[in-house]
């Protein structure tokens, strides 16, 4: 390289080990070309949390723990990506949503009050965290029946898992009308979790999903998918709305 000479009084500092100077390495073309920016951080997508973690576990109303198969068989039906990891936003469509509530009630009878568990299910494995629902604990009357009754404060845990309350959208079908809306404005990967109140008492949890741009409504308790509200025979409906990096909507 060409030494260079500069007046005195100029600035130029030493900013090599080998004693090369600013202006001398600037004006060199080839250390020139070694420069680049720092790389940005790659971007984490948003995960929630581990769902089996804030569980009530042989709770009095609570919950049991499910079969070690039925969650290997839910990460099983899971796409993952090129390093190993659960996909977010698998196809509402695939087995994944059939598998959310094990076996079902027809083998279990404490699979059909665990509506809750099982939205909360879908909504942890549309983000990337596969989990099967855990059914609810058992318990019977005097002459041995199940106790076929929900979750006792589960509202409130889900409160907690999602960061968010939920909100009273309106009464009947057409309360399902905004939150279609909503799930369209929110884009791809937005997701919901629906709570609707019977006409003769009691309640059910489900979900909605925007997969691409079309609203998919899920009750994985069932096992059911539609591109249409599931359920019309409601009275109040509540909700909880997220995009697709867990911010409410």
């Amino acid at each position: 390289m060409t030494q260079m000479f500069l007046p005195a009084g100029i600035y130029n500092p030493v900013v090599t080990a080998d004693g090369q100077r600013w202006r001398e390495f600037e004006l060199d073309p080839q250390a020139s070309a070694v420069v680049s920016a720092p790389r940005e951080p790659e971007r984490v997508p948003w995960r929630p949390l581990r769902l089996d973690r804030c569980r009530p576990y042989g709770a009095a109303g609570g919950l049991a723990r499910p079969d070690p198969q039925t969650q290997e068989d839910m990460v099983r039906a899971v796409p993952v990506t090129g390093q190993g990891v659960p996909r977010r936003f698998p196809d509402p469509r695939g087995m994944w949503v059939r598998l959310v509530n094990g076996a079902g009630a027809a083998d279990d009878p404490f699979r059909a009050t665990n509506s809750l568990d099982c939205a909360l299910a879908v909504l942890s494995t549309w983000y990337g965290a596969p989990a099967v629902a855990a059914p609810r604990r058992p318990e019977y009357d005097r002459v041995g029946r199940p106790l076929l009754t929900g979750e006792a404060g589960g509202v409130a845990r889900a409160e907690r898992w999602l960061g968010q309350r939920f909100q009273y959208v309106g009464q009947g079908r057409q309360a399902y009308v905004p939150i279609g809306q909503v799930l369209l404005a929110g884009g791809h990967g937005a997701a919901a979790i629906v709570v609707n109140r019977w006409p003769a008492g009691g309640s059910h949890a489900w979900n909605a999903v925007n997969a691409g741009g079309e609203v998919i409504w899920i009750d994985a308790q069932r096992g059911h998918m539609s591109v249409e509200p599931l359920y019309e025979s409601v009275t109040g409906v509540f909700c909880v709305v997220i995009d697709g990096e867990g911010r409410r909507l």
